[in-house]
């Protein structure tokens, strides 16, 4: 019995090797080191979206997404691996993109860490150079805010945080670390004027620094504390349209800061809701709960029951401002709650937001109307944006 048995085993494993063979012999070999190109300047309508993979940190990655296709094979353009909640400046002057990322020599276990520009061809998405930088970057949830480009995408900053605060300034034409400048008690890097970053400070001021030199040295400017006011806090988060940002406040304000010059210019606060809104509990909440476009206007996510502590939770609904009249001209209801917001830069934005199902969902931003779900499946797509 023993015998037959494995004599049955050996032949049948024969039988079903053969078998496989020759259904394979029906199919052509896949090839392989196949390069596709993309267009070297993308349609205006296409969206970078971070997926920054909380459940497996390590592969992160950003999508280039077309959102007018119906398929995923359609929809997704191409993608760029993003290790460990990395941060992504498109240098569309260059035709190159840049990942900000961390490394470590026992993977998952830790080890030595390496943190690194990985700069990639904006044709084939190939890795064309990679530059290191101090290991201190920050590693935190995605912030759009973390990395700026400026003196005509020459220079490439990166915030840091180690807790100590700083500025590493990296030289792309060189493709070389330049320098590091201490920010203490500021945070992010926001583009300012054509060679200066503004921070946000912990006393509520704005910390605006120059770059000189190529970027080897630099000089700062402080402005008054105007968000100090802990009755109503403001979100670090902000759309930015016609050189001024537009932060919105807890309790449903927005501080307007000219970021034009050579220096940040807080302005007045005004209200995103009016006073029987807020009463009634409309105020912002989500993640990236703001965006804005290249016609002047911000998208405000908003929650219809908000309180002390729901910044985060999202909203039913996305305002819509003229920003420079202060004046909404669209109440958008979301049929799914949303969590996140983005637009693209097409002549005619795209409004994009992230429901708490973790979809990519698409609206008219001249009627407000749901277009459709993305059919683009990723685990957090906390970040979109359009492309540059």
């Amino acid at each position: 019995m023993k015998d037959w048995l494995t004599k049955g085993t050996w032949l049948g494993g024969v039988a079903a090797g053969l078998a496989m063979s020759a259904a394979a012999a029906e199919f052509a070999a896949e090839p392989t080191n196949v390069n596709l190109s993309l267009p070297p300047a993308y349609p205006d309508h296409w969206l970078v979206v971070h997926d920054a993979a909380f459940f497996h940190m390590r592969e992160g990655r950003y999508l280039f997404v077309d959102p007018q296709a119906d398929t995923v094979g359609g929809q997704v353009r191409g993608l760029l691996s993003a290790d460990f909640i990395a941060h992504y400046e498109q240098g569309a002057a260059r035709g190159e993109h840049y990942v900000i990322e961390s490394f470590f020599s026992r993977g998952g276990r830790g080890g030595e860490r390496t943190d690194v520009v990985t700069i990639y061809d904006a044709e084939n998405l190939a890795v064309s150079g990679e530059i290191i930088i101090p290991p201190r970057k920050l590693s935190s949830m995605p912030e759009r805010s973390a990395t700026a480009l400026v003196e005509g995408d020459k220079l490439l900053v990166v915030y840091n945080f180690t807790p100590g605060q700083s500025l590493t300034v990296v030289d792309l034409e060189k493709r070389e670390f330049v320098a590091e400048h201490g920010i203490a008690g500021c945070s992010l890097a926001i583009p300012t004027g054509n060679s200066a970053v503004t921070s946000l400070c912990s006393d509520g001021a704005f910390l605006t620094t120059t770059l000189s030199d190529g970027g080897a040295s630099a000089a700062s400017v402080r402005s008054a504390a105007v968000f100090a006011d802990e009755s109503d806090p403001m979100f670090e988060k902000a759309g930015i349209t016609g050189g001024v940002a537009y932060f919105p406040t807890f309790k449903g304000d927005v501080l307007p800061v000219d970021l034009s010059g050579d220096a940040a210019v807080p302005g007045e606060r005004w209200p995103l809701a009016s006073a029987e809104e807020k009463a009634a509990g409309w105020r912002p909440g989500g993640w990236q709960l703001v965006a804005a476009d290249h016609l002047g206007h911000l998208y405000v996510l908003m929650n219809p029951n908000g309180t002390d502590g729901s910044h985060k939770d999202g909203g039913g609904e996305v305002w819509v401002f003229n920003a420079a009249a202060k004046e909404r001209i669209m109440r958008i209801p979301l049929p799914n709650w949303g969590i996140s917001v983005g637009v693209s830069n097409a002549e005619q934005p795209l409004l994009v937001v992230t429901n708490g199902e973790l979809q990519l969902e698409t609206y008219s931003t001249a009627t407000g109307e749901l277009d459709k779900t993305l059919a683009v499946s990723t685990q957090t797509p906390f970040i979109v944006r359009g492309v540059q």
